[in-house]
């Protein structure tokens, strides 16, 4: 594995008179696996990535809005060629901590922190529109705008995006789709890396159900069965170890917790179109 760069320290430092940083980038842009000393908030305004953080493994899709604390280790990787561009505000301690005072959210905010994964919050279309444009203002703002009035309304607009999105997101979530707390809290553990590995035995464990009832849920919340959705993250984990490492193939298959090599490359080619060698190849 590569060594993880470190944001704030080695390179890519906020700014010293407003303590933000913004990026408008795609992903050909931005750094592999990297952590951070500060907050980050970012927006995907088009295409569709894998995000490998803390060893697990999700999905980013356009309109999904992502609060990376200091101690989140990430990266993207390109998800079926599809073009990724996110809208990344960083922010240092000190600008968190007085949003954090301001909003007077204590306990919430403790939960975004110490959850083990980052939060995604899926955006409607036209709430999409109003963030971006609201970090987009940040930037201009940072690129002509004096560092006092830089900060007030950066701290003004991440306070409300705070606010209107990930304080009540749970109640909204439930309401127009109501799924378990412990089917959730199934599925989180299971974008787990060391988890992913056991498959179904190990989401048989993490489920206070029958199997019969477990596969009606999943066929219920994620369209697909267990086998199907366990394979697909295997198969996204794929992508990042042979585009990241120099692991060979049959340790990758092995890694991902395919057992069969055959397996694998049946899989991969069903879904991929290719085989994990050319795809390795073709690069980026």
């Amino acid at each position: 594995m590569e060594q993880v760069l470190v944001y704030g320290k080695e390179h890519t430092f906020l700014e010293p008179d407003t303590g933000l940083l913004f990026r408008n980038s795609f992903i050909h842009q931005t750094a592999k696996l990297h952590t951070h000393t500060f907050y980050e908030m970012f927006v995907v305004a088009e295409g569709t990535a894998l995000h490998m953080v803390n060893h697990a493994i999700q999905t980013l899709h356009r309109g999904d809005l992502v609060f990376i604390r200091p101690r989140d280790v990430h990266t993207y990787e390109f998800h079926c060629s599809e073009d990724f561009r996110i809208i990344n505000i960083g922010f240092s301690e000190r600008t968190f901590q007085s949003i954090v005072v301001f909003l007077d959210h204590y306990k919430e905010f403790q939960t975004l922190i110490h959850s083990d994964l980052p939060v995604i919050i899926p955006l409607k279309e036209d709430t999409l529109e109003k963030v971006s444009h609201a970090f987009l203002t940040i930037g201009a703002y940072m690129d002509t705008a004096p560092a006092a009035q830089t900060v007030f309304y950066a701290k003004s607009c991440l306070s409300s995006v705070f606010a209107d999105h990930f304080f009540h997101y749970a109640a909204e979530q439930k309401a127009v789709r109501p799924v378990p707390d412990w089917f959730s809290a199934m599925i989180e553990e299971m974008q787990k890396i060391e988890n992913l590995r056991l498959g179904f035995p190990r989401m048989q464990e993490l489920s206070p159900c029958s199997v019969n009832h477990l596969c009606r849920a999943c066929r219920k919340y994620l369209s697909a069965t267990p086998t199907q959705y366990i394979n697909q993250r295997r198969l996204e984990y794929s992508i990042y170890l042979l585009t990241q490492t120099s692991e060979d193939i049959l340790a990758i298959s092995s890694l991902c917790g395919f057992n069969s090599l055959s397996h694998f490359y049946h899989l991969f080619k069903e879904v991929y179109h290719t085989s994990p060698a050319l795809f390795r190849r073709a690069g980026p």
